[in-house]
């Protein structure tokens, strides 16, 4: 709760400081006293209007944890109930949380989990998602099983959202891998269909030098031999003057073993074809031009391999990941429709609820209606409420707002929900029994909320727990907390105007003491 304001130098106060407490507190004065200035001043706080002010700052009580507020996010601590928001306007304006520098936009996030304004349309507590909220919270307090189905429901939906983006991601590397997949098995081919061996393609350049001088070598190789048809002789001289020469002779038959091994490859090269040892050479060249030898050709080749079976495994978790997917859509499915007969079998029940808060607040009868919707993490349904056949876009403001308030009401009897509420001048443009209605509908809200709101007509301030009065006092104007015989008196002037009679006086006491 807000524990107390202060504002200095804002168009209409010089310096409000003002202690509240928990409940309902209510404003109200003569027109033009100040009264939309100071809750203008309360919303700046909240982030949702310009500061009117030099200074604006409150002092809040309340445990962010209940709100689902990530304390770090903020740069709060764990267990600190107390808050300070400040507002400091000069040549520009700075925000401050906990007296540490911060922005209006994260001064607003922080206080939207807990403090709500009702003034213009388009508020959550209206939208689909919330009644339908606020409906299974309705249903879950008659049969606690409704809220382990939702549970339930939420977690598998979640985890069917992420696989199907998962299945899209896989989808998306298809479209590219079924090229990719055509490349590798392009590259494999073309590899394996040479069938390379490392250092083959040296062997083969040589054994191409070597044909290309197959003649002359012949040619050279049959004088050689025609020179170890002497060696006898030669022998048989050394032997003659008594010089044997083992390591001559060894050599000897060396040379010719060489010579004669030439001439048998020669043999075997008659029946090579020339021209296909060619075109393998110019395969293999074209291979090393490509990897850089045929050893990284080879390593190339076991690589594309890899990829391949890659790719045949993104099929396969492709059809796996789609398996799954069918499975949790039927769960998804099987638990949406068990969601969904509660909701039917308490649909009546519920409207009744409604019904009778709008009743109390004189609003039009309200239907309620589901609808079948894609699955969502809430289920197959969509909720429609209308005011007979009126829907929520198409009311008229006051009944937007009182219908607001009715949700609100609902919410917060089912879930004990909490916050601080503002609301500015809800009542004007209303009858007084539909200002009534308004007032007794935020004295129920007020036994969980902070409410702040100003009033132009009596019925709130009967039901109020603080009531105060904003007049003017010279050029500015000042706020105080009314007493008993205060309260009476105000309330007299809102009956009966300026000149205050004794009736309104009479109706005013007795109005107050029936609350109170």
């Amino acid at each position: 709760m807000i524990q107390r304001l202060i504002v200095k130098n804002s168009v209409a106060f010089e310096n409000v400081d003002l202690e509240f407490q928990n409940g309902f507190n209510v404003f109200s004065g003569a027109s033009g006293s100040g009264k939309s200035v100071l809750m203008e001043s309360l919303l700046g706080i909240f982030g949702l209007k310009e500061s009117n002010a030099e200074l604006i700052e409150a002092n809040l009580e309340i445990s962010l944890e209940e709100f689902g507020l990530n304390l770090e996010e903020f740069g709060l601590l764990d267990g600190d109930d107390g808050l300070i928001l400040s507002i400091v306007k000069k040549e520009k304006t700075r925000y401050f949380l906990n007296r540490y520098a911060s922005s209006k936009k994260r001064l607003s996030e922080l206080v939207s989990k807990f403090g709500k304004h009702i003034s213009s349309k388009g508020a959550q507590e209206l939208r689909s998602e919330n009644i339908l909220r606020v409906f299974d919270d309705f249903i879950a307090s008659k049969v606690p099983s409704h809220k382990e189905l939702l549970d339930r429901l939420a977690d598998k939906f979640a985890t069917l959202v992420q696989m199907r983006a998962d299945l899209r991601d896989l989808e998306e590397q298809e479209k590219n891998i079924q090229a990719l997949r055509e490349f590798a098995e392009f590259e494999i081919q073309k590899i394996s269909s040479l069938q390379p061996e490392d250092g083959e393609y040296e062997r083969l350049l040589e054994l191409k030098k070597s044909l290309s001088k197959k003649e002359k070598i012949q040619e050279s190789i049959q004088e050689a031999m025609e020179v170890f048809e002497n060696l006898p002789k030669i022998y048989g001289a050394l032997a003659l003057i008594g010089k044997e020469n083992k390591l001559f002779e060894d050599s000897a038959f060396e040379v010719k073993a060489i010579l004669e091994e030439q001439n048998e490859r020669f043999v075997e090269l008659e029946e090579l074809d020339v021209e296909e040892m060619l075109n393998r050479i110019t395969a293999l060249s074209d291979l090393n031009r490509r990897y850089g030898s045929i050893k990284q050709a080879l390593l190339h080749l076991d690589t594309q391999k890899q990829k391949l079976q890659d790719y045949e495994n993104l099929s396969f978790n492709k059809e796996n990941l789609c398996k799954q997917i069918k499975i949790l859509e039927e769960n998804c499915h099987t638990l949406g429709e068990k969601i969904a007969e509660n909701r039917r079998n308490f649909l009546q029940e519920f409207q009744k609820e409604i019904a009778l808060l709008c009743a109390q607040l004189l609003l039009k009868k309200p239907q309620t209606d589901l609808r079948i919707c894609e699955m969502k993490k809430s289920g197959i349904q969509e909720v429609d409420l209308k005011l007979e056949n009126t829907g929520v876009e198409s009311l008229s403001s006051g009944e937007y707002n009182r219908l607001r308030l009715a949700i609100m009401c609902l919410d917060a009897k089912i879930n004990h929900s909490k916050g601080i509420l503002v609301l500015d001048e809800i009542d004007a443009n209303l009858s007084g029994e539909e200002s009534e209605g308004v007032a007794k509908v935020l004295k129920s809200l007020s036994q969980t909320y902070q409410i702040f709101a100003i009033s132009h007509q009596p019925h709130m301030p009967a039901l109020a727990d603080w009531h105060y009065l904003v007049s003017k006092d010279g050029e500015k104007s000042q706020v105080k907390l009314l007493d008993k015989d205060g309260r009476i008196f105000e309330m007299a002037r809102m009956i009966s105007g300026a000149d205050i009679t004794k009736e309104a006086l009479e109706f005013a006491k007795k109005k107050l003491e029936q609350n109170h």
